[in-house]
């Protein structure tokens, strides 16, 4: 698998944008987001002060990394699912305004108009400066990681996702995006059902075995050739705090092989962070982009929309400071034009606190100095 490794020069200045405010890069950060499902041009969303001012966080980065949620081809064919989602193909070129640079595919949408769309929407990233991981021709493409250089340390990105819709997921000769098969058990205790008629079930939720070894090896081959590793996962359920079981499991698995940083996605809300021999785990930044189209859906889908949380957070990374990233969390909401703006600093307080809520389970302690969160365990 040693081949199977790409690099860019992740000081490489952001592509100009007719709404971006540019800052000089600052080389020593790496900075990640939730989930993007872009729909509309810059131009067709009123202008915001917050959301210039993300920009400028953003902008000093040298790197920003997100897990792109949706297809940028006009190919394919929808699914047999609930909701499909794409968005028209010269809409690549905005993710410039968000100084994005790596794209993980990863999910449980980029694939929702098959695979020739995927394929489009890989080739479409790299011709707007963007770096896709987590889908390939096959499972080596989907699994190969992307090398940067940051504050001259080599850091590696590997991404994966535990959301798999059928036929999305890659194998040895298929193409899809890079899978983790996860096993769900319904426990149910009978005599708990004869006294208690209708009480839930206990659902267990492990990680597939070979899964498992397989992707631990990826990271430990990875950490072999680079100071730090990133692994992003899409991973969890719904709208809220809940967490899976095998989430925290695999979590610490990856740490123990290797991972300096854990960044999961999917779930529409923040949720706990947590610190894991002295690295951390996010669990859910919420989302970062969020214009789900809203023509012609069912009340059902608009019920799922209008459950995601505003509430949402962007993670700094700074590779200057050690041997161990130093990271922040910097709290964002959702608009009503489904872009992201840096919170103003009553819901930065608030969203903060919320974290610690959300992290008290994980023995995680929050700290809030008025701009940013930070965390220890």
């Amino acid at each position: 698998m040693a081949g199977h490794d790409r690099r860019f020069d992740g000081a490489r200045r952001y592509g100009d944008h007719p709404q971006c405010r540019k800052a000089p890069p600052v080389i020593s950060h790496l900075t990640a987001t939730g989930d993007i499902v872009l729909t509309k041009s810059l131009a067709e969303v009123p202008t915001d002060p917050g959301f210039s001012a993300l920009q400028e966080v953003l902008g000093a980065s040298s790197c920003v990394l997100s897990s792109v949620e949706l297809p940028f081809s006009d190919r394919g064919h929808p699914s047999d699912r609930i909701l499909n989602f794409r968005a028209r193909p010269e809409l690549v070129h905005e993710l410039a305004a968000f100084n994005l640079k790596v794209a993980t595919l990863a999910n449980n949408h980029s694939s929702d108009y098959g695979w020739d769309a995927l394929d489009d929407t890989v080739r479409r990233l790299r011709s707007a400066g963007v770096t896709a991981i987590g889908a390939g021709e096959d499972l080596a493409a989907a699994e190969e990681a992307v090398v940067l250089e940051i504050a001259g340390r080599r850091v590696g990105i590997l991404a994966w996702s535990c959301l798999l819709p059928l036929g999305a997921a890659a194998g040895p000769s298929k193409p899809g995006i890079s899978p983790v098969h996860v096993e769900t058990e319904w426990v149910v205790n009978g005599e708990f059902q004869l006294e208690e008629p209708g009480v839930p079930p206990v659902i267990r939720t492990r990680v597939r075995a070979a899964d498992h070894e397989r992707v631990i090896g990826r990271v430990r081959e990875v950490r072999e050739r680079v100071d730090v590793v990133v692994v992003t996962v899409h991973w969890g359920f719904g709208f809220g705090s809940a967490r899976a079981e095998y989430q925290r499991v695999f979590g610490h698995a990856l740490v123990d092989a290797g991972a300096d940083l854990v960044l999961g996605h999917h779930v529409h809300a923040p949720q706990g962070v947590e610190v894991y021999r002295d690295r951390v785990i996010v669990y859910s930044p919420g989302n970062f982009v969020a214009q789900q189209p809203r023509e012609n859906i069912t009340p059902e889908i608009e019920e799922i929309y209008d459950a995601f949380s505003r509430d949402a957070f962007i993670t700094v990374v700074d590779l200057a400071g050690g041997d161990v990233p130093q990271v922040s969390l910097v709290p964002i909401m959702t608009a009503d034009h489904g872009l992201p703006v840096l919170a103003d600093p009553e819901n930065a307080r608030r969203i903060a606190d919320r974290l610690a809520v959300e992290s008290a389970d994980l023995d995680t302690v929050v700290a809030f100095d008025g701009a940013r969160v930070t965390v220890t365990g």
